[in-house]
C-alpha cells in the first residue's frame, strides 16, 4: 500500500473520479465534501498528503489550508490545490498560501497522478526505488548511472533528472510546462521558454541511441515515455 491521502472536493463525480484513479495507483484515500468532514478525518487519521478544492460550500479551501498551516503537526503536509480558478494571479495566491502544487479543472487524471507522487518524493514520504529498468535502459540512484543495452551512457545531471523522472511517469503525457516545474524547478504561472525541455529530450535521445526511442513526442503536448 502507498501513502495515504486526504481528498476534500463537494462535487461528488469529481470526488468519485479522483478516489478512484489514486486507489487504482495503490493509493489509501480517505475522502471528505467540507472543511467540517476534512477536519473529521484529519483527528481520525494523519494523511501523507491532501488534495483539496478550493470551493467548498463551509468555506474557501484556501483559508482552511492558511490555518493547517498555523498548527504545528500540519505544517509540513503536502497539499495539493485543485480548483477551476486557473488564472496566473490565483495560482500564486494559492501557493503563497501554503499550497505546495496548484492544478486547474478540468484536469488530466495522469498529471493528477503525477502531481501527486512528485509531492510524495520531495516530501520524503515515497523513498525512490534503487534502480528502474525500462526495455534496454536502466538507472541507479544512488550512483546517478545510466546504461542502454548494458553499456554505461555519460548523462548530465540534468539528463538523468529528466530520464528518472520520465521513467517514474512512464506511459504518461508530460507537458512541457510540467517537466520545467518538477525536473528544472521553475514555478506554475511563469512566462518561460519551454524550449529547454526539446533540447534537453534531443541530447537524451542522442545519447542513448536507439534505447532513446522509448521517449515519444506528443504533438502540441509534451513527452511521453512509452515502457
Amino acid at each position: 500500500m502507498k501513502a495515504q491521502i486526504l481528498v476534500v472536493e463537494d462535487q461528488p463525480a469529481t470526488l468519485d473520479l479522483i478516489c478512484d484513479v489514486l486507489k487504482e495507483e495503490g493509493f489509501e484515500v480517505q475522502q471528505a465534501q467540507s472543511t467540517a468532514g476534512a477536519r473529521d478525518s484529519l483527528r481520525r487519521a494523519a494523511p501523507e498528503l491532501l488534495i483539496l478544492d478550493r470551493g467548498l460550500p463551509d468555506g474557501d479551501g484556501l483559508d482552511f489550508l492558511k490555518e493547517l498551516r498555523t498548527e504545528e503537526k500540519w505544517a509540513h503536509l503536502p497539499v495539493l490545490i485543485l480548483t477551476a480558478r486557473k488564472a496566473v494571479e490565483d495560482r500564486v495566491l494559492g501557493l503563497k498560501g501554503g499550497a505546495d502544487d496548484y492544478l486547474a479543472k478540468p484536469f488530466n487524471t495522469t498529471e493528477l497522478v503525477a502531481r501527486v507522487e512528485a509531492l510524495l518524493r520531495r516530501s520524503g514520504k515515497e523513498a525512490p526505488p534503487p534502480f528502474q529498468v525500462v526495455g534496454e535502459l536502466k538507472l541507479e540512484f544512488e550512483s546517478r548511472r545510466a546504461f542502454a543495452k548494458g553499456k554505461e551512457v555519460a548523462l548530465s545531471a540534468k539528463e538523468f533528472d529528466l530520464l528518472w523522472f520520465m521513467i517514474s511517469n512512464k506511459n504518461r503525457v508530460l507537458t512541457r510546462d510540467f517537466l520545467l516545474q518538477h525536473v528544472w524547478g521553475y514555478e506554475e504561472g511563469l512566462d518561460l521558454t519551454t524550449k529547454v525541455v526539446d533540447v534537453t529530450v534531443s541530447h537524451l535521445r542522442e545519447k542513448l541511441g536507439p534505447a532513446g526511442s522509448v521517449i515519444t513526442a506528443v504533438r502540441g503536448f509534451g513527452y511521453r515515455l512509452d515502457a
